[in-house]
């Protein structure tokens, strides 16, 4: 209820709250945040501090009875995706910036800007699949160039 109540209140849709949630590392679709406000799917401590920065709350908005939830942070340097590195290293040796290629990957068909770029680089957003291959594309590579041959 809390989380509806939020929303209602910044008068976004679940798919748009999703989507500022993703930009910020977090993989999510709107059917999650659907399964999260009904209660259908737990919210774990971790996961609320997502949705409290990405409403611009702190912790006072959600305390009951002067008890302050316990935060339990994600594990230090876990990389949530295995290519994010490969991917830095090819835009550097192009010469290209962060935001030339997303304008390319834009130009492929994902709608990807400089922040979710700098995200799977830095190994804090995983990577799906088909966003990979987008990545591939542009590089002009193909899937035996990750797994062999």
């Amino acid at each position: 209820m809390l989380i509806r109540n939020f929303r209602s209140e910044a008068k976004w849709s679940q798919e748009r709250l999703a989507e500022k949630l993703q930009v910020a590392g977090w993989d999510i679709d709107q059917s999650t945040v659907a399964r999260i406000e009904s209660g259908k799917r737990t919210l774990l401590d971790y996961e609320l501090q997502f949705f409290l920065d990405a409403f611009e709350k702190d912790w006072a908005d959600v305390v009951r009875d002067g008890v302050k939830p316990r935060i339990c942070p994600e594990p230090q340097g876990v990389r949530r995706n295995l290519y994010g590195e490969m991917i830095r290293a090819c835009r550097i040796r192009r010469g290209w910036s962060q935001e030339t290629l997303a304008a390319k990957i834009q130009l492929a068909g994902w709608d990807i800007d400089r922040v979710l770029v700098t995200l799977i680089e830095l190994g804090r957003r995983p990577l799906l699949d088909y966003e990979l291959k987008y990545f591939l594309n542009v590089f002009g590579k193909d899937w035996k160039g990750i797994f062999g041959k």
